[in-house]
């Protein structure tokens, strides 16, 4: 009987402890997935040569160049679109007019990051582009900015597409983090970049490094595999991880390439 009852204990403990760590993981996915620092917007030294944009309640660090052209770039999870000051100088080669997209919640903004605000700054980003009437449009998504990316094809005129990092979705990224939990049910917070380039049919490149532990390239590679546009290219750059990829000469000089267009 002792034993019994020990068995049932355990398992009832087991249980609970399953469900509370679901309910931790439901309840927290926001302070799991966004990391954004308190770097000041308008002080960021890097962009003091561009200009610091609110467009309906979406801020941007914009280079003014080709009236034609433009790229957009959409920066991963972690700290701020200033922290990406480092790598302009690949995209200004273009000569396009560049926006670099700060999302809400980053940046001194005392929202809670999500996707519904993220989302809502791509469709603010979708109207500017739109507004100054650019005939060529180039967007650059990096780790979860390969999201915003994706959604941004979704919605507005993409005629390039650099995916740098990217997944499926987030929720197979996650299930592969947390086998035994459902995390599918769980997750709200999910970038579906597969659903969102259904129907795209303009250029896709994605670029990813073969030491990627954070986002294996294997999840990239199935996003690539059911993208059915014509015009894609999947490039696996070899010894680097999920950030360091910058690092690689390969890389840099394909994104420059890419840009250039």
């Amino acid at each position: 009987m002792k034993i019994k009852f020990f068995k049932n204990s355990m398992l009832i403990t087991t249980v609970v402890i399953y469900i509370l760590f679901c309910g931790f993981l439901f309840l927290m996915q926001k302070s799991i997935i966004y990391y954004p620092d308190n770097q000041d917007f308008e002080q960021c030294a890097g962009f003091r040569d561009y200009e610091k944009i609110n467009y309906n309640g979406t801020r941007f660090y914009l280079k003014k160049g080709s009236v034609d052209k433009v790229i957009a770039y959409y920066h991963g999870n972690a700290s701020s679109a200033c922290d990406r000051s480092f790598c302009k100088s690949s995209f200004e080669q273009s000569k396009a007019s560049i926006i670099f997209v700060e999302y809400a919640g980053y940046s001194n903004d005392n929202k809670k990051p999500s996707k519904k605000l993220i989302l809502k700054d791509v469709q603010n980003v979708v109207n500017y582009i739109q507004e100054k009437s650019f005939k060529d449009v180039v967007v650059y998504g990096q780790s979860i900015g390969s999201g915003a990316a994706s959604y941004h094809a979704y919605i507005g005129k993409v005629d390039s597409l650099i995916l740098v990092t990217p997944f499926s979705s987030l929720a197979d990224v996650a299930q592969s983090k947390y086998k035994i939990f459902p995390v599918k049910l769980l997750l709200t917070e999910n970038y579906n970049n597969v659903k969102w380039l259904q129907g795209y049919k303009g250029k896709l490149v994605i670029l990813h490094g073969d030491n990627d532990s954070i986002v294996p390239h294997k999840f990239s590679q199935k996003l690539f595999d059911k993208v059915f546009t014509l015009d894609k290219e999947y490039v696996l750059i070899k010894g680097v991880g999920h950030n360091d990829i910058w690092m690689s000469e390969e890389f840099v000089k394909r994104v420059e390439e890419l840009c250039k267009g």
